[in-house]
C-alpha cells in the first residue's frame, strides 16, 4: 500500500494565499487577524505533522549549536540531552501540549478543534525557530541586549499565543485564553517532570548519585 501524503491542488492553491512574510507581520501585529487566516484553510493532517517535525528539528539543530557555542560549566548540575534525546523529548511535550490545549479550552466553554490547535501551534513553532535562530547571533555580539530582547519576546509571545488560542476556542475573553494556556503549561511541567525522572539520570548526562 503507498500513502499518498500530497495535499490537494485546491488546497495548495488556498495556501498560496498566506504569503509568508505578510502572515508573519499579521502575527506580529494582529495576531487574531492572523489566526483566522491560518484556520481558513483546511490544512492536511500529514502536513501538519510534518511542520512541526521540521520545526522541532530545526530547534534540535539550533539547540545544539547553543552547547556548542554557550557551554555551561561543568559544575553546573542541569540536563544535557542529545541532539536526538532532545528532539524526542520536544516532539512529545509538543504533542501532549497540543492535546492539553484543546482540553483546556474546551474546559472553559471553547470550541477550537484538535487539527485547528495543532496548526496554530506550528506555526507559532516555526516563528520560535526563526526567533531562536536570530537570539543565538545576537547573543554572540551583544549578549545583554539579547537577554532583555528573548524576555520581551517571551512576554509578546505568550500575547500572542493567548490570541491565538481566542481565536481557534471562540472564548471572546483574551484572559480565559490566557487561563487555557497556563492548565496547558502546568499539564506539560508535569509531563516534563515525569519524562525526567523516567529516562534517569544517565541519558540527561547527570551522575547516577544525583
Amino acid at each position: 500500500m503507498v500513502l499518498d501524503f500530497r495535499p490537494d491542488a485546491g488546497i495548495l492553491e488556498r495556501s498560496m494565499i498566506l504569503h509568508l512574510q505578510p502572515l508573519v507581520m499579521m502575527t506580529l501585529t494582529s495576531p487574531a487577524q492572523a489566526a483566522r487566516s491560518i484556520l481558513s484553510v483546511p490544512w492536511p493532517r500529514q502536513l501538519l505533522w510534518s511542520a512541526m517535525v521540521l520545526a522541532i528539528a530545526l530547534n534540535a539543530i539550533i539547540y545544539s549549536a547553543q552547547e556548542i557555542l554557550f557551554p555551561l560549566p561543568s559544575e553546573v548540575v542541569f540536563p544535557r540531552l542529545s541532539p536526538l534525546g532532545y528532539f524526542a523529548v520536544v516532539l512529545v511535550l509538543q504533542v501532549v501540549f497540543v492535546f492539553a490545549l484543546q482540553a483546556s479550552g474546551r474546559w472553559l466553554g471553547g470550541q477550537g478543534k484538535f487539527d485547528e490547535l495543532l496548526a496554530v501551534v506550528v506555526w507559532l513553532q516555526l516563528l520560535q525557530v526563526a526567533l531562536q535562530l536570530a537570539m543565538t547571533v545576537l547573543f554572540l555580539v551583544a549578549p545583554s541586549l539579547a537577554g532583555i530582547l528573548n524576555l520581551a519576546a517571551t512576554l509578546f509571545g505568550l500575547f500572542i499565543f493567548s490570541r491565538f488560542i481566542n481565536e481557534v476556542h471562540q472564548l471572546q475573553s483574551i484572559w480565559r485564553a490566557f487561563g487555557a494556556l497556563l492548565m496547558a503549561s502546568i499539564i506539560i511541567a508535569l509531563a516534563l517532570s515525569f519524562l525526567l525522572g523516567l529516562v534517569g539520570p544517565s541519558f540527561l548526562g547527570l551522575s547516577a548519585n544525583v
